[in-house]
């Protein structure tokens, strides 16, 4: 199952675990950390990795849409209504859920599976980087995005891969 919207989850989940307080602190959560799960798991049963998911992917939008802007363009936090769609259907998988967790066990697991998604690593630098415009299959940007996302998690800088609409 590796469909544009569970690349697009696996790739939330990992750059939003990365970015939190206690990995990178590009964002100011820690919805991935084990005190965050010890206070939500009793209000959100049988939704608790999905809450997680939800609060770090909107922590990572926030900080993405403020230092990007907001327009014609997208990012990993903030796509086309169809791939939001998409990528929250991801979660309804369980087997996908325990391989997400198992992923997040530590910085490490994280950044390997971060860098087999990438590829190659990207020169990056910070700020905001333009991929061009969004394409039809949007996984060669995604691709490249990681490459970006790992290369500035690996040297200790922040970066905003975005993609343009087209016109």
């Amino acid at each position: 199952m590796n469909t544009i919207g569970t690349i697009i989850a696996e790739l939330r989940i990992l750059i939003g675990y990365l970015g939190e307080k206690d990995q990178a602190n590009w964002w100011g959560c820690e919805f991935f950390s084990p005190t965050a799960t010890a206070f939500l798991a009793p209000i959100f049963n049988r939704s608790l990795f999905l809450a997680q998911y939800q609060g770090a992917t909107a922590a990572a939008a926030k900080v993405h849409d403020e230092a990007i802007g907001i327009g014609r363009i997208y990012h990993l936090f903030r796509l086309p209504i169809g791939l939001e769609q998409a990528s929250a259907d991801a979660l309804n998988d369980a087997t996908f859920i325990q391989a997400m967790q198992a992923r997040l066990a530590n910085r490490e697991l994280a950044l390997t599976r971060l860098a087999e998604l990438a590829e190659k690593a990207e020169s990056a630098s910070p700020g905001p980087v333009s991929l061009g415009q969004m394409s039809q299959d949007l996984k060669s940007e995604l691709q490249r995005a990681m490459g970006f996302y790992y290369a500035a998690l690996t040297s200790g800088i922040q970066t905003f891969p975005y993609i343009r609409e087209i016109e």
